[in-house]
């Protein structure tokens, strides 16, 4: 279903064919992307408009044309270049789905970029989306997300960086988002999170904006949202998705949801709905071709 809100037109839907993939099209008009990160990697490609994003402490433009890579759980934001806006196809996948695809024993390879300017691999990424949003021929669209995926990975990878050397901060930060994970439904002070931490308020402050590229409140909204969004794919009310993700009420979460994602928290209802009705038809379908009784 397609959503109007304000200058922002977006459609989202999800595809079990392409490893469980989310996607979007969508137009954005006078709209700002707050700092978020997502749990799978994300490609965007522009299709009109130009937009420019936040990202590891640069910033670059992405204009029609261009195919952007971003890792998950890389911390960016993005908002127009100018009153036109820009337009999108966006596909949130789990890396190490493609890595399967092309049999990569190697898991810690990250994604090259941002910006990946390649007309084989964006034709490919262009058709798979069109496809895909029409349910275009099957079989045509897992090769050519088979090439797409073989392209991206011997032409646009780097060898993912080390972590970080373990040591008192970095354990810090991670207590400091174990506390937020496990009280979001309450509001808590940055007192709280750095006596959970172990470290002052000013070092841990400091310590998680750089670990994380965000301050606690962003970690805090960002999980927010996520963990709305998993009640949501399991149908839960989204009155009740808001309440128990620590939302003041179901607007404030559409709010932030909006922000994050792009798109409100019921349509992104509304396409896991329809996932699981063409899952159930599916089953329904193959059962009754097993067993004549059905018929």
């Amino acid at each position: 279903m397609t959503r109007r809100l304000g200058m922002v037109r977006t459609k989202i839907w999800c595809a079990d064919d392409l490893g469980a993939a989310e996607l979007l099209r969508g137009r954005f008009c006078d709209f700002a992307y707050d700092v978020h990160t997502h749990d799978k990697a994300c490609f965007a490609l522009i299709t009109r408009g130009a937009i420019r994003i936040s990202m590891r402490g640069t910033e670059f433009v992405a204009r029609a044309g261009d195919l952007y890579a971003i890792d998950a759980d890389v911390p960016h934001a993005g908002w127009p270049v100018d009153d036109d806006g820009w337009s999108l196809r966006t596909l949130y996948v789990d890396v190490g789905h493609l890595n399967a695809l092309v049999s990569e024993k190697d898991r810690t390879l990250a994604l090259a970029g941002p910006i990946v300017r390649d007309r084989p691999l964006t034709s490919l990424f262009r058709d798979i989306h069109a496809s895909s949003e029409v349910a275009g021929p099957l079989l045509e669209r897992e090769e050519a997300y088979l090439a797409f995926t073989v392209r991206l990975f011997e032409r646009h990878r780097r060898s993912a960086s080390p972590p970080p050397p373990p040591g008192r901060e970095a354990r810090a930060v991670v207590l400091a988002q174990n506390f937020l994970d496990c009280h979001l439904d309450r509001q808590v002070r940055l007192h709280e999170i750095a006596q959970a931490a172990g470290l002052p308020p000013f070092r841990l402050f400091r310590a998680f904006a750089q670990a994380t590229g965000m301050s606690p409140h962003g970690y805090q909204r960002q999980a927010r949202v996520r963990y709305a969004a998993a009640l949501i794919r399991l149908g839960r009310l989204l009155s009740d998705a808001a309440l128990a993700a620590g939302f003041a009420d179901q607007a404030h979460m559409t709010r932030s949801f909006r922000r994050t994602m792009g798109v409100t928290p019921g349509a992104y209802r509304e396409a896991h709905q329809r996932t699981r009705r063409s899952a159930h038809a599916a089953a329904t379908a193959r059962a009754r071709q097993s067993f004549p009784i059905f018929r």
